[in-house]
């Protein structure tokens, strides 16, 4: 896919530009939101903005067009959920987060083809749902690809390292880091990471706050930046802790010397953890078979006699506190394709919880069942505008075995 990576200058942001490129993907453009003026600093929830003034380098480094917005939205709404959990596209128009959708709206404005969006999110929850729910919009409709996503720090630092990736501390602002750490290299300040970690619970990779960083070398850097000269500025002092960052005054761009151009790529991690691996054993077992090829198989030989089946009935029935539906497909005479089927199935689907006074925002869980993935796509495109912010988990399993004509 064709990829917009948001950019914050920091190591995460360009980490996962890493992946993008090594998972086959295009990069595009990036694109940044800047504080207003001559701020280097926001107390923003969403953005690191200090190094902003160095963040054209980092995209002239690797040679892509940098879109920059100036943040004039504060964090108004703070709650862990942005928008409504129905299908309305409903925002909060004075919130930081809608800088974020002009921002990318401005993108698409000038790369209509663009189709995914890169974000280095780790750990937050409060930044993944509103990127998501900005992403996703209609008008925007970008595929957001997270691959540090709830990953181990420890990990993760060591293989940024390994990837050749250099960034540095251009603020600190945890328990035993001050002014003395600020331009140490990620690798310099491994070892007191990981010991901060182990003393007080830090985040190894500051998803805490406890640190922010610049990257000064990429493999994907065509050249790679000279920070030059600084300034510290001592924003608050503690005898837990400083809060101070470095002021970026004639940082520049040179040449990379034979060596620094040798650098790495991002280690993929297994697709499986070990639960999922097990999992996987166990079910591979149940069928009798330790290959996958065998276990499909298996499942495409449960056809059903395409003779004399009748539809299953759609039930409702409460199962203690909840209500549990079922048996509920989207064949009808007028429901011919993919998509005409998942409308009729949520028709059948609301009005069998409007007897109960709910309604789709009240769903917790959908098991999914479709005769084949390759239709998920089709399915998805209308099933993903029936919900708003955190909706139903799903489970979705392709299963041969549905009756003639049912996709779903």
């Amino acid at each position: 896919m064709k990829v917009v990576g948001l950019l914050s200058g920091g190591k995460d942001s360009c980490y996962n530009l890493i992946h993008c490129v090594q998972q086959g993907h295009e990069l595009v453009a990036l694109a940044t939101l800047a504080p207003p003026g001559s701020k280097d600093e926001l107390d923003s929830y969403m953005y690191q903005t200090v190094g902003h003034d160095a963040v054209h380098l980092v995209a002239e480094a690797m040679q892509l067009p940098l879109y920059r917005r100036v943040i004039k939205g504060t964090a108004i709404n703070q709650c862990s959920e942005y928008g409504s959990r129905t299908a309305s596209s409903s925002s909060t128009s004075e919130d930081e987060t809608e800088d974020l959708y002009h921002l990318l709206l401005d993108v698409k404005s000038h790369h209509p083809d663009v189709e995914a969006v890169s974000v280095g999110a780790i750990l937050s929850n409060y930044q993944r749902v509103r990127v998501e729910h900005v992403a996703l919009r209609p008008e925007i409709s970008l595929t957001p690809l997270t691959f540090l996503w709830q990953r181990s720090q420890s990990e993760l630092y060591a293989e940024m390292l390994d990837a050749g990736l250099v960034s540095i501390l251009i603020k600190v602002a945890g328990i035993g880091l001050d002014e003395r750490d600020l331009g140490k290299t990620l690798g310099q300040m491994q070892g007191k990471l990981e010991r901060l970690s182990a003393m007080y619970g830090a985040h190894v990779c500051g998803e805490g706050g406890e640190y922010e960083t610049l990257t000064i070398d990429s493999p994907l850097f065509r050249r790679r930046i000279e920070v030059g000269q600084t300034e510290t500025v001592v924003h608050s002092d503690s005898g837990f802790g400083s809060v101070s960052y470095l002021r970026l005054k004639n940082a520049r761009l040179v040449e990379k010397v034979e060596k620094q151009k040798q650098g790495g790529w991002a280690r993929t991690p297994p697709l499986l953890d070990d639960v999922g691996r097990r999992m996987l054993k166990a079910v591979q077992s149940r069928a009798g078979s330790s290959k996958e090829e065998d276990l499909s198989e298996a499942v495409n030989g449960l056809q059903l006699d395409e003779a004399g089946i009748d539809l299953p009935t759609p039930s409702i029935r409460r199962k203690g506190r909840y209500v549990v539906l079922s048996n509920i497909t989207g064949l009808s005479s007028t429901s011919t394709t993919p998509e005409d089927q998942v409308k009729t199935a949520f028709a059948t689907i609301q009005h069998l919880l409007s007897s109960s006074a709910l309604g789709l925002e009240h769903i917790t869980h959908i098991n999914l069942f479709l005769r084949t993935q390759t239709l998920f796509a089709r399915i998805n495109s209308i099933y993903r505008t029936l919900f708003g912010v955190s909706p139903p988990t799903r489970a979705c399993v392709a299963l041969p075995s549905l009756p003639p004509n049912c996709d779903l």
